[in-house]
């Protein structure tokens, strides 16, 4: 009974060996094959992350020295709205 244990198992490592073997060489192929593209994708990813950073930088930047200047603008779009209003318009002199 032992003996067929045995042999069972060499058969089985004679089925199994070339296959696991077969398994790691498609493996390293199929990685081989996909290394250009990861080396693309890393590459994407780098430009666009720091292209978005570089717009966000800017965006921040704009809006920290925009917004102390809004009450300014409030002001200046106040006096510029009653200075337009004051005057008569210019259709109505026509008439």
């Amino acid at each position: 009974m032992f003996v067929l244990l045995i042999l069972c198992l060499l058969v089985g490592s004679l089925i199994l060996v070339p296959l696991l073997i077969l398994g790691l060489v498609l493996r390293l192929a199929l990685g081989l094959v996909l290394i250009p593209f990861k080396v693309a994708g890393l590459a994407i990813r780098l430009v666009l992350g720091l292209a978005f950073g570089v717009v966000g930088l800017v965006l921040a930047g704009t809006a920290v020295l925009l917004i102390p200047l809004l009450p300014i603008l409030f002001l200046a779009g106040g006096v510029w709205l009653i200075v337009r209003l004051s005057r008569p318009h210019p259709a109505a002199r026509l008439a």
